[in-house]
C-alpha cells in the first residue's frame, strides 16, 4: 500500500519532468552557400539535397558531417535534388575540408565526385559552375 501511495504522489511529477525536458537537438537543414559565403540558401530539396541554388555565383557549397573513413559521394543534382544534374554546366566538383584549406577530392566536367571522409568527420562539397547563373538548376548533396 505504501508503494502505491508513493507511486501516486510521484507519477505526476515524473510526467511533468519528462514533458518539460526538451527533445534532443536534431541536425539542422543543410545550408548551401555561395563561394564567397555572401549568400546562404536554407531551402531543402528532395532526397537529402540542399537547394535549388541561387544565381550570381560560380561556386556553391555545403558543409556536412560524415563518419571518418566512410566512402561518400558529393553530387550536384537537378533542382529537385533527386536526379544527377547536367554535367555540361559544371566545370568541376570538389571536396575540401570545411575551412577550404586542403582538397580531399576533385573531378572536372562531372556532377559527382567520390571521397573518403577524413579523420575530422567534416567536409565541404562544392560545385564549380561554368556560368554564374547555372545554380538555380541544381542542388547539392552528400550520400
Amino acid at each position: 500500500m505504501h508503494f502505491s501511495t508513493l507511486l501516486a504522489l510521484f507519477a505526476p511529477v515524473a510526467v511533468v519532468v519528462a514533458s518539460a525536458t526538451p527533445a534532443p537537438a536534431t541536425v539542422g537543414a543543410l545550408v548551401a552557400r555561395s563561394g564567397n559565403g555572401s549568400v546562404e540558401i536554407a531551402k531543402r530539396s528532395g532526397c537529402g539535397s540542399s537547394g535549388p541554388l541561387g544565381t550570381g555565383h560560380f561556386v556553391w557549397f555545403i558543409d556536412v558531417s560524415c563518419t571518418p573513413g566512410a566512402q561518400k559521394t558529393c553530387q550536384a543534382t537537378d533542382a529537385t535534388g533527386c536526379l544527377p544534374g547536367n554535367p555540361d554546366n559544371i566545370g568541376s566538383m570538389e571536396v575540401d575540408d570545411p575551412n577550404d584549406t586542403f582538397q580531399i577530392a576533385k573531378q572536372s566536367n562531372t556532377n559527382t565526385v567520390t571521397f573518403v571522409c577524413p579523420s575530422g568527420g567534416q567536409v565541404r562539397c562544392q560545385a564549380n559552375f561554368n556560368d554564374n547563373d547555372d545554380g538555380p538548376n541544381y542542388s547539392l548533396r552528400v550520400f
